[in-house]
């Protein structure tokens, strides 16, 4: 591949993606702050320090290479859209030209997985199951309804900037209403039905066409089991443990369908609880 990458982040998927590349001779340039883990393992190539939501410095990463992407969502999707559609200024004999850079998976894509409601939403749109959910103001009364609607207890979320259970709240009785608003204070919310389930599972999925709806432009890896602790996954076992092959299949069938919806090409890894009644709906 002659193609250089441009990658905004620099942490432990980013050092993964180092690793795999360079076998394969495909050149990396890496925006994330100086020594990042992703940096450490590419160092013969020339990096760029800084924040991978500094606007300037990814028009900066965007100057030097034909294709963006990210290791996290958390990024700024405006300026990728620019870049995308627009392209970005260089300088070629002395003129200012736009440099068409492609950005993969779609800034689309990533403006719509930030927002964890809208996610749900376009998922559901799309025949994709998910935990019960609604949107919700911060107000007591707002989360007050909510537990009317959905039951005790249920898990109030943040609709942005959370993973690894950071911005998730239980909300066990409507005692726990006025500390859930503390603690997610300042935060676009929403609450989301409790899922009583068995394991979670996970897979990985690689999308090869641009435009959504491709399904049979998408291919699954294995369904793999995921153990967590303090919300953070700590261990995998491939194959998942005591799972039919007919529910391993069923989950990788789902994940297939969230991913042929979205925009763009790459590769996605997608959440599942497998729920008691062995349900699969997909963990946002």
């Amino acid at each position: 591949m002659d193609k250089t990458i441009g990658l905004l982040g620099g942490g432990q998927l980013g050092q993964m993606l180092c690793e795999a590349a360079g076998p394969l001779g495909i050149k990396i340039i890496v925006l994330d702050a100086e020594n990042s883990p992703a940096k450490q393992v590419n160092a013969r190539n020339a990096h760029i320090d800084g924040s991978f939501t500094d606007a300037d410095k990814i028009r900066e990463l965007a100057r030097q290479c034909d294709i963006l992407t990210v290791e996290i969502e958390h990024v700024d999707t405006h300026v990728l859209e620019e870049i995308a559609e627009q392209g970005v200024d260089v300088v070629v004999d002395g003129r200012i030209v736009k440099k068409r850079v492609e950005v993969q998976p779609s800034w689309r894509t990533l403006r719509m997985i930030q927002d964890k409601y809208l996610q749900k939403r376009h998922l559901e749109e799309n025949g994709v199951a998910v935990a019960e959910s609604v949107a919700v103001e911060a107000t007591a009364e707002a989360l007050k309804n909510a537990g009317d609607k959905l039951g005790y207890p249920y898990m109030l979320k943040a609709r942005k900037d959370s993973y690894d259970g950071r911005g998730n709240f239980p909300v066990k009785s409507h005692l726990d209403i006025i500390e859930a608003l503390e603690f997610l204070k300042g935060r676009q919310l929403y609450a989301e039905k409790w899922a009583e389930f068995k394991m979670e599972l996970a897979v990985m999925v690689v999308k090869r066409a641009e435009e959504p709806g491709s399904f049979l432009y998408t291919s699954a890896y294995p369904t793999v089991e995921t153990i967590h602790e303090d919300s953070i996954c700590k261990l995998v076992y491939a194959p998942a443990r005591r799972v039919s092959e007919t529910l391993q299949r069923e989950a990788q069938k789902l994940a297939r369908k969230a991913v042929s919806s979205l925009w763009g090409k790459g590769v996605f890894g997608v959440e599942l609880f497998l729920m008691e009644d062995g349900k699969i709906p997909l963990s946002l």
